[in-house]
C-alpha cells in the first residue's frame, strides 16, 4: 500500500503513541476509521470501472485470438534467442 511496509506503519504507530496524549488516542482512532471508509466508499465506484474496462479488454482479446489461428508450422522462437542468449549452431540467425 503506497510503498509503506509493516517497518514504516509500526515507526508511524510509535510516533503517533509519543506524539498524541491518551486521552486522545479515541478520537484520533474514529477520525481515522471515517477517514479511510469514507475514501474506500469514494474509490469504489472508480475500482469497479477499471475493472470492468479490464474485463470487457480481456474478452475482446479472447475473442481475437480466436478469430486469428495460429500459422501452420508456427513456434515460438527457442530460449537461445532470448535476451542476452546466443543462437546455438543448429539454428539461423535472427535477421535484424
Amino acid at each position: 500500500m503506497f510503498g509503506i511496509g509493516l517497518p514504516d506503519l509500526l515507526f508511524i504507530l510509535l510516533l503517533l503513541l509519543v506524539l498524541v496524549k491518551p486521552s486522545e488516542w479515541p478520537t484520533v482512532a474514529r477520525r481515522t476509521a471515517r477517514t479511510l471508509t469514507a475514501l474506500r466508499r469514494a474509490f469504489t465506484p472508480v475500482l469497479e470501472e477499471m475493472r470492468g474496462v479490464r474485463d470487457s479488454l480481456m474478452s475482446d482479446a479472447a475473442h481475437a485470438s480466436l478469430s486469428h489461428p495460429v500459422p501452420e508450422g508456427w513456434a515460438p522462437r527457442p530460449q537461445c534467442f532470448q535476451k542476452g542468449g546466443e543462437p546455438e549452431a543448429d539454428f539461423p540467425p535472427v535477421p535484424e
